[in-house]
């Protein structure tokens, strides 16, 4: 599959909340969110498949995209790879890239990460790593998920420059690179199917004791200015 976005096409599930657009023009599919207010979540997204149609197992997924607009950097979350579709802790299964930026600091995961499943891997931050590995120690005791390095992988990336990702999932590894930079490689306990995933949004995302849906809830936030997820091409092999 390969899609250079000439036009919008019925592959992909379009979908929008809230104050958001979705454009194709000049070959570039722009997700945009923005301005948003914080009491609401707005999101730019496309994906190929639902609960029920989710179609991989593996594969080599590869994605030239950067991160635009007048409000970049932006706060909330943006990101393209692998997911199961669910937001249920126990069940939710990404193998993606994600931007996370919060306006308060001591939401630790502020940066841009691999994940897999409920491991991260910083590749750029925005906060010094002494301070980022004290939250990371004190955020572990109230959410479930594991950091793979205090280290980022690739600090001088520049989010705003067009860069190709590339995730190669089989064989119970997912294997990243960047701009054929071999960044990481990471295990994957999963064994069931995945959709491809884009979106920008105005949300980071964290459990809450006591929950009964056993959820990640959204956390919004407020964005005076537009920002946008822009992606040139998608190839999966």
């Amino acid at each position: 599959m390969m899609d250079d976005f000439t036009e919008k096409k019925p592959f992909w599930d379009w979908r929008r909340d809230g104050v958001s657009k979705i454009t194709i023009k000049d070959s570039i599919l722009r997700l945009c969110m923005g301005p948003t207010e914080a009491l609401y979540y707005s999101n730019a997204e496309i994906s190929d498949g639902g609960f029920t149609d989710l179609k991989w197992s593996s594969g080599k997924l590869a994605v030239k995209a950067r991160l635009t607009g007048e409000g970049f950097p932006h706060y909330g979350s943006a990101g393209f790879g692998f997911w199961n579709y669910s937001m249920r802790i126990d069940l939710s299964f990404p193998i993606w890239y994600i931007y996370l930026r919060s306006v308060r600091g001591n939401y630790p995961l502020q940066g841009f990460f691999i994940q897999v499943g409920n491991k991260f891997l910083p590749v750029k931050l925005t906060r010094p790593v002494g301070m980022y590995k004290v939250l990371l120690d004190l955020f572990s005791f109230v959410a479930p998920i594991k950091i793979l390095s205090s280290k980022p992988a690739m600090q001088e990336l520049e989010l705003d420059k067009w860069h190709t990702y590339s995730i190669d999932w089989r064989n119970g590894k997912a294997v990243f690179t960047i701009d054929d930079h071999r960044i990481a490689e990471i295990p994957v306990d999963y064994t069931g199917k995945a959709r491809i995933d884009a979106w920008i949004d105005n949300a980071v995302f964290q459990p809450q004791r006591g929950d009964p849906a056993y959820v990640f809830r959204h956390i919004t936030h407020e964005n005076r200015r537009e920002a946008c997820l822009e992606i040139d091409w998608v190839r999966m092999e």
